[in-house]
This record gives structure tokens, sequence and C-alpha cells, in this order.
């Protein structure tokens, strides 16, 4: 049996043993263990070799004043080396443009230790310029300098589309505008937009279009983004836009829903139609002018037939009762009311531009001197009337009474437009109007125009009054207090004397006229003095009286056999012509209707030319469809209906006078 001290021993060894053991066992475990880390690194560093070797991108890696010391081949690729080891050996500055840039670029690393998504432009081998999209951070640690590694992609050829984008988006003529869907806030606009609107670009981007009020209607733009969703696109969408000046103009809206930078945008076209609209509104203002002009000149046509017949036999009783009857007062009310109305169908033969007018050349400064005058009477003292009357002004072809009567009816319209009192300006100039002028005011003409402007400082008026004061009847005064026919009547002479009228006002801020009359050539002659009334009008000629109307034809017979005229009756074209050929003795004058079933006035005195050459023609009318600005200077001589007695002995008179004279001889 062993002794305590032996066991002791025995114990000792085994215990010796069991720590020599788990030494070894540790001791192998560390080993193993710092075998795979070092494994794991090794594979780590190929792994990222291999992406760094491999990558599309540029990866580099440069010290803080650019030289580089380790990159890949695709970064030697981007800057157009052979290899990456010729672009580690090439000169960190030959790679900036600017080498300000680089210092702002390092400085601001600095700050902010890593940067994503820049954009700088570097410089290639060659020298030409290479636009890159990077992301870099500063690698810093132990006593080694800091150093730089940088990601690189080559984003050259997006730049340049870019650049051509942003060409075409700035010189398109049209308005162009990029902005987010959800609100409607201005990421980018061209110059276009910004001249229309009159905007800076920094007062466009990055506010809204409901910030800056653009939409005179913001339903427009709701609507648009509705159309969006629903079809992706937009054309001609039409809307009210507001410009910074608070203008309101028309425009075309087109747009296409984009995405940028993963946000839902919109890019949209403006095609502006402020003009066009204009010239439409023009166009229908024009055409429902002339289609009224049509109905009240043909009503006042067949109204001066009836008045005609009412004045004439109305005379013809007041001159057949005695001075003491008190018939003849009556008769002369009947006279009065009937040129009364006839005075109201000449302003709506003026309204259609149909009434009979003796155009003469004149100067307008001297209507203007003429009517002065009166005008101060008529507008009361509470009114300032100043009168610029422009030098050299030309000439101009009209009807003097019916010019006269738009100056007069513009001055009385302005009078009760400041019924607080106020000034009236007339002035004249002479004008030249281009063709740019022309094309904005349809269906004006460019050429030599004499100007009357006729201004007050009134009440004004809105568009919707501005767009009906020239139709007949329309009138913004109470009841009683005026026809409506004041305006029209201008309307009327005015085109009738080949000029235009243009309107301007505002509430508030007074209105002018502007009136252009045609210039022409010729200069002022002197006129006759007028015959006097007496029984020098009588007359002894033969008359062949044309007129469909029974009425009418049978007083004119009755006034002309009255005063010692032979007259040969028909009441047609086709009885007139076979009158003037079966008639043995000499057809002085022929009075004939202008406008008759089958043949007008013109057309039955063409045919008898032939047939009766000494036959002198004076046409009767209420309207003057056949006329021409040049009627008074072309030889045919109109007698306006409806006509008093005196009226129609003095025109025959003027016409037979000559002949008259001859025959005294």
């Amino acid at each position: 049996m062993a002794n305590s001290h032996d066991l002791r021993l025995v114990g000792l060894s085994v215990a010796s043993a069991v720590a020599l053991y788990l030494v070894s066992r540790l001791a192998s475990l560390f080993n193993r263990r710092q075998s795979a880390q070092t494994s794991e690194l090794e594979s780590a560093e190929q792994r990222y070799r291999l992406l760094f070797e491999r990558s599309l991108a540029g990866v580099i890696r440069t010290t803080l004043d650019g030289k580089i010391f380790d990159c890949n081949d695709a970064c030697a690729r981007i800057f157009g080396y052979a290899s990456r080891e010729e672009l580690i050996a090439s000169p960190g500055t030959n790679r900036s443009v600017r080498p300000k840039d680089r210092d702002a670029f390092v400085a601001r690393l600095k700050a902010e230790k890593s940067l994503a998504n820049y954009e700088h432009c570097l410089r290639r081998k060659d020298g030409t310029p290479v636009w890159l999209l990077g992301s870099a951070h500063l690698v810093e640690g132990g006593d080694s300098a800091p150093t730089i590694e940088e990601t690189l992609i080559d984003i050259t050829e997006r730049k340049k589309a870019e650049e051509i984008f942003r060409t075409a988006f700035n010189a398109n003529p049209e308005p162009i505008t990029i902005a987010t869907i959800s609100e409607g806030r201005y990421i980018d606009v061209n110059e276009s937009f910004l001249r229309v609107t009159g905007y800076q670009r920094e007062e466009v981007i990055g506010r809204t279009s409901l910030e800056l009020k653009f939409w005179v209607r913001p339903d427009d733009r709701a609507k648009l983004v509705e159309t969006l969703w629903e079809q992706g696109s937009v054309r001609d969408l039409e809307i009210t836009y507001r410009t910074k000046s608070g203008e309101e103009r028309v425009a075309l809206d087109s747009a296409e829903a984009i995405e940028i930078a993963g946000q839902e945008c919109i890019i949209a076209i403006l095609r502006d139609i402020t003009e066009r609209k204009f010239l439409e509104k023009q166009l229908r203002q024009t055409q429902k002018m002339e289609a009224v002009g049509q109905l009240s000149g043909g009503i006042a046509h067949d109204f001066n037939n009836l008045l005609g017949v009412i004045i004439g036999y109305s005379e013809i009783l007041e001159q057949r009762l005695p001075q003491n009857d008190p018939l003849r007062k009556e008769c002369g009310q009947i006279k009065k009311a009937g040129q009364s109305a006839a005075s109201l169908t000449r302003q709506l033969l003026a309204f259609s531009r149909q009434q009979v007018l003796e155009p003469k050349i004149l100067n307008l400064n001297d209507i203007v001197l003429h009517v002065e005058t009166m005008l101060r009477r008529l507008i009361g003292e509470d009114i300032d009337l100043k009168a610029t009357l422009g030098p050299a002004l030309g000439c101009i072809q009209a009807d003097q009474s019916q010019i006269e009567q738009v100056i007069i009816n513009l001055a009385v319209n302005a009078r009760d437009a400041m019924p607080e009192g106020g000034k009236l300006m007339i002035e004249t100039a002479r004008v030249d109007l281009d063709e740019e002028y022309a094309r904005l005011h349809p269906p004006q003409k460019p050429g030599p125009y004499v100007l009357l402007t006729v201004a007050d400082t009134g009440i004004g008026m809105d568009a919707e009054t501005q767009s009906r004061i020239f139709e007949p009847f329309f009138t913004t005064k109470e009841l009683g207090k005026g026809t409506g026919l004041g305006l029209s009547t201008v309307y009327g002479i005015v085109r009738q004397s080949g000029g235009h009228i243009w309107v301007y006002s505002e509430p508030g801020q007074g209105t002018t006229f502007k009136i252009y009359l045609p210039r022409v050539r010729q200069s002022v002659r002197a006129e006759k003095p007028a015959t006097g009334l007496g029984e020098s009008l009588r007359g002894t000629e033969t008359i062949l009286l044309v007129e469909d109307e029974d009425a009418l034809r049978e007083l004119t017979r009755s006034l002309l056999e009255g005063d010692g005229y032979t007259v040969l009756e028909a009441e047609r074209p086709e009885k007139a012509i076979e009158i003037a050929i079966r008639h043995s003795g000499p057809i002085h004058l022929m009075l004939t209707d202008m406008v008759m079933p089958g043949m007008n006035g013109r057309v039955l005195a063409a045919n008898l030319a032939a047939i009766r050459p000494a036959m002198k023609v004076v046409y009767m009318s209420g309207y003057t469809g056949f006329t021409h600005p040049g009627l008074a200077d072309s030889g045919v001589l109109l007698l306006a209906k409806p006509f008093t007695r005196d009226g129609l002995l003095r025109k025959l008179h003027e016409v037979l006078e000559p002949e008259m004279n001859l025959e005294s001889k």
C-alpha cells in the first residue's frame, strides 16, 4: 500500500498533466482561430481587390493635394489613359479644370467627412472636359496623412443631353413650366414663361402657382391634374392665367406627367391665344353688327317709303288749306311727326351704312372748329372742352353733316358720362398704320388715315358694356333718357365713310373713342352757293317716273305735275323700257327708285342709255346699297327718301338747270 507521500506525488502529476493538456488545447484553438481570421481577412481583401479592379465605376485614392496612389482600370478609362499605372504616374493638377474647384471640394470634404452624389467637371488626358457623378469620404487614422477615396461615374453624355434639353427648353418660343403635381411648386420655367408673365426667375422657382395667383380660375389647375391622373397627358386645355402685372391672358395648356428624382411632376407647354381670342371676338362682333345692320336697313327702307307718303300728302293738304284754317295746324303736326320718324330711320340707316350720303373732300380740322362753339353750349359750363388740332392732316372724303353728327353724338355721350363735370378732349392727327396694327385690329387695313380722338374723364365702361355700345337701341341710361341710337349712328357713319372706330375704357377711368378715316390725296374744293326756293323751281320738262311702291309713286307724280312737269309713269323697270321706246317726244329726266324687284335703278339706266342717251337720271333711295366712297364724283345723283316737295324740286332743278339755260339762249 502506498504511503501518503506517494499519493501526493501522484495527485500533483495528474494535475500537471491536466493543466498541460488544457494549455495545449487552448493554444491549438487560438492558433486555429487566428488562422481562420487571417484567412477571412485575406478573403475579404481579395474580394475588395476584385471589386476594385472589375468595377465599372472609377475608384481612385488620392492625397489631399490630388496625388494618386491607387486607382482601378475603369478610372483610367474615364480619364482617357491606357492603364491605371499611366494615370497614377500623371500629375494630379492635370485633371482639374479650375484648381480653386479642387480646393473648395477638399475644404467641404474636411468639414463633412463624406460627400455623396456631387457633380464636378474635370479634364481628360487629351484636355477635353469630363463630367463626373461622385461619392467620396475622407480616410483619417494613425500617423499617416489623410487620404480621399472616391467612386466616380462618367455622366458626360447625360450632361450633353441635359445641355441640349436646356437650350431647347429656353429657346422654345412657347412658355414651358416644370412643377410638382401635388402642390404645383415650380421646379423650372423657361425664358419665354418669364417674358410672358413678367416675373424674374427667383420670384418663381420654389413657389407654387397658387402662391403666384397664376390661375384666374383655380378650377383650371384641378381639371388639369385630374386629367393627368386619368389619361397621363393633357392636350390644348383652354385656361386663363394672370401675369405679374395682373393682366389676364388666355392659353392652351398641354401637359405630360413625368418623374424627377422620384417625385411626380408636370411638364406643361402654354400656347398663348389671347390675341386670337380677341380677333375672334372682334370678328363675331363685326358679324353681329353686319346682321343687325342688314335687318335695320331693310326695315328703314320700307318705312321710308311710308313716311314719304305721310310727309308728302301732309304738305299737299297744308298748302291747299287756307292760312286761318284750324286743320292747317293739324297737318303741320302730321308732317312734323313724319319728319321726326324719318330722323330715326336715318339713324338706323346710318348704323347699317345704307343712308344716302353726299361725300365731299373735307378738312377734319375745319369741321371740328365749325362744331366747337356749338359743343361748348351743348355740354355745359361744368365740363372743360379742349380741342387739339394736328398740323398738315390731309383730307378725308365724307359727308360733312354726318361727320359733324359723329362729333356731336360722341360729345353728348361724354357729357352724360360726366354728371358732376370733367374734361372732354377732341384731338386730330395724321397717322400711318402699319401691318402689325392692322393685324390686331381687323378688318382695318394698313395705310394713311386721319385720326379723330374724343376722350372724356367720365365713369367709363366695363368690357360687357363695351361689347354692346354700338348696337341699335342699346343704352345704359334710364327709361326715357335716350333712344340707344346715338353710338350706333356714329358706328354706321364711320364705317360707311370707309373708316373704323375703336373704344378704350375702364370703369372709373373715362372713355376714349378713336376714329380712323382714310386720308385722300385730293384737296378741298370751293362749293357753289345753293339755289334759293321759289317759283324758279317749277319746270316744264318730261319726267319718266319709275317706282314700285304705288302710294309713293302716286304722290311723286302729283307733286311733279302740280309744279308743271309732264310725267310718264312706270311701276316696274320693264314698263319703263317700253315707255322709253314708244314715247315719241323727248324724255328729259328719269326719276327712278334705286331698289326694285328684278332690276335695280342703275341697271335700268344702263339699259336705257343707248335708247335715250340725252336723258338724265336721278335715283331715289332710302338706303345706298349701291353707293361707293367716290359717289359724289361719279356723276350719280341721289334723292334721299323720305323727301319733301322742296327737296324733290330742288334736286330736279339742280340737274335740269344747265339744260334750261341752254334752251333759253
